[in-house]
């Protein structure tokens, strides 16, 4: 839980760019000016319905366009959410603000600041040695642009894959936004945004994958105490992806109900993924029904507790998560 109560404001102040030929003279649509911003026109249009940072143009008909002095308005309110501050405050603090055709901004520790977010630099999630694509993506969680960050998170699944996108692209931002945690208490709420993003996109890919898929048959779940749903997302559309059918049990599984499904359904692999140590004890998994043939039992994730017994499979990755399960799933 994210705690704001008594958190002292400072003044951050934004550097920012000069705005170069993006922002020429002509007026633009909210497509082009969301091109050109780096912002998802959903944003945009939320910008404008709830701060009142709309298009100010006509282009004698009925269609409002952003001119340059709007988009160096919206452009100066995306440098103070970056730089921690609320939508809100940002937007304040823009509005407040006159803005001229054509202005180049240049915001530096002499122009008087603008109080906005927290102290240390507000919720910027770090990206050191990370590509385009991982920038653009902090960038968008960091805002709390939910739209841009599955946009980007499904582009990637299309191109890449699933565990690539995991490993590459997720994976080195979810390590940031827990650091941001760790060293200042902040940043759950882009974490949310994130993870949210995340779910969705992978539910969609399995779901869509699924449809194809002949292998065999899964049962992804987490027991009792334990909603942790992301990584079993991320498995589920890493065995889509191989052709492999799932059943997505979800969090919060009792034992007794898992091996009801098990008996039920004669998987080939059963996944428990267990993110706190009071959720799982590995010794329970002797419970399990017995079927002939025995599904492989795999296990990942932090909480699981003592060493496995025989013949219990643990994944310390996505990769070897996917690698275990295909084994036994046949062609």
């Amino acid at each position: 839980m994210l705690h704001t109560n008594n958190v002292p404001k400072t003044e951050i102040a934004v550097s920012r760019p000069a705005i170069e030929e993006k922002f020429a003279s002509i007026s633009v649509s909210v497509a082009v000016a969301a091109r050109r911003l780096g912002i998802a026109p959903a944003t945009l249009r939320t910008w404008d319905r709830r701060y009142g940072l709309g298009p100010s143009q006509r282009d004698g008909g009925t269609h409002r366009r952003y001119s340059p002095a709007d988009l160096a308005r919206l452009d100066y309110m995306s440098a103070l959410i970056r730089s921690g501050g609320s939508p809100a405050d940002s937007a304040a603090a823009a509005l407040s603000r006159e803005f001229t055709q054509g202005e180049r901004l240049h915001h530096t520790n002499s122009q008087p600041h603008t109080p906005v977010g927290r102290v240390g630099g507000g919720n910027v999630v770090a990206t050191p040695g990370c590509d385009r694509r991982a920038r653009g993506l902090a960038k968008a969680a960091s805002a709390l642009d939910q739209v841009t960050c599955a946009s980007i998170i499904s582009e990637s699944l299309r191109e890449t894959g699933v565990i690539p996108t995991w490993n590459g692209l997720l994976l080195p931002i979810l390590k940031s936004i827990g650091e941001l945690w760790e060293l200042r208490e902040c940043g759950i709420e882009v974490e949310h945004v994130l993870s949210t993003a995340i779910q969705v996109e992978f539910a969609r890919f399995a779901s869509e994958a699924t449809t194809q898929a002949t292998r065999g048959l899964v049962v992804l779940g987490s027991l009792t105490g334990d909603d942790h749903q992301l990584p079993l997302w991320a498995v589920a559309a890493g065995l889509a992806e191989e052709g492999i059918r799932f059943i997505h049990l979800g969090g919060g599984m009792p034992m007794d109900s898992l091996g009801d499904v098990i008996t039920r359904t004669g998987p080939r692999a059963v996944f428990l993924w267990s993110q706190v140590r009071e959720t799982a004890d590995s010794e329970t998994l002797a419970s399990l029904p017995s079927l002939r043939p025995n599904p492989r039992i795999v296990i990942g994730g932090p909480g699981w507790m003592n060493t496995p017994p025989d013949g219990i499979h643990v994944a310390a990755t996505l990769l070897s998560a996917v690698a275990l399960i295909s084994e036994v799933m046949g062609d």
